[in-house]
């Protein structure tokens, strides 16, 4: 996988901060199987739903993307799975990609935009019967229940989230992770992955009855100054269209959109 640098534009380096985050997260996944060349990286979770957690990322933009789609068509063919090519759109970088994409018959199924904040969030004042702490070893059960309630509206099967039993690399380095308690109680969560400068903020979420206390945006403020704190000069999220209006409110730009492309499993119609 190419290398990311402070020189680099921050676009890049935001998209190699997704790339490198991606194989970070995977690691909680004591079945997931990750490949990672000079020019891509792909990652098949234990389970199996080919736009969550079959993923196929360009590192290096010079790679031919017919080579790029033949790679990951090996890659997730060997497991009979199905898989997403995460591409850029809004910039040059992956046009080409898109194009070939389109060229092999890969329909898009989602897209979400690309967001950066270059500066520390203001935190907000708590409400009432609220608190925003950080997460500890033995606590995993309880964010990846809160994750499956908050993203079971946006389509994620909740057994998605039943993959991830590594909690120790959640307390590893380079890991920021938060909870937000509602009357002493877990009911929002949010993390921060810093590579290279660049704190992705990820799986930020609030359970549907505990919204509308300020949790969500409190979570990603407090994982977004973290991530300052452990040395990146800007953060870097990719949006839901739940999430988006508070980033937005909390300062947050996009840069571009991701467009995820999906090709089914062998044999599938």
């Amino acid at each position: 996988m190419a290398a990311s640098s402070l020189a680099e534009p921050l676009a890049t380096r935001a998209h190699l901060n997704l790339i490198e985050s991606s194989k970070r997260l995977s690691q909680l996944d004591p079945e997931a199987e990750v490949e990672t060349a000079e020019g891509w990286m792909f990652g098949a979770g234990s389970f199996d739903h080919p736009a969550i957690t079959n993923t196929a990322f360009r590192a290096d933009d010079s790679l031919d993307p017919s080579e790029l789609i033949g790679q990951a068509r090996e890659f997730f063919g060997r497991r009979g799975r199905g898989f997403c090519v995460w591409a850029r759109d809004g910039g040059d970088e992956d046009r080409d990609l898109i194009d070939a994409c389109e060229a092999e018959g890969l329909a898009e199924v989602y897209a979400m935009p690309e967001m950066v904040l270059e500066a520390p969030a203001e935190m907000p004042e708590a409400r009432p019967g609220t608190s925003i702490r950080p997460f500890a070893a033995g606590e995993d059960a309880d964010y990846w229940r809160i994750a499956a309630a908050s993203y079971a509206e946006l389509g994620f099967p909740p057994e998605v989230f039943t993959q991830y039993s590594d909690d120790e690399a959640l307390v590893g380095d380079g890991f920021a992770v938060f909870f937000g308690d509602l009357e002493g109680e877990p009911a929002a969560i949010g993390l921060a992955i810093v590579s290279d400068g660049v704190a992705g903020i990820y799986w930020v979420g609030c359970m549907p009855q505990a919204r509308g206390h300020g949790l969500g945006r409190a979570v990603t403020a407090a994982a977004t100054n973290a991530g300052f704190e452990l040395g990146a000069d800007f953060a870097s999220l990719q949006a839901s269209p739940l999430g988006r209006p508070i980033y937005e409110a909390m300062g947050y730009c996009t840069i571009y959109d991701y467009r995820l492309r999906l090709c089914p499993p062998p044999g599938a119609a």
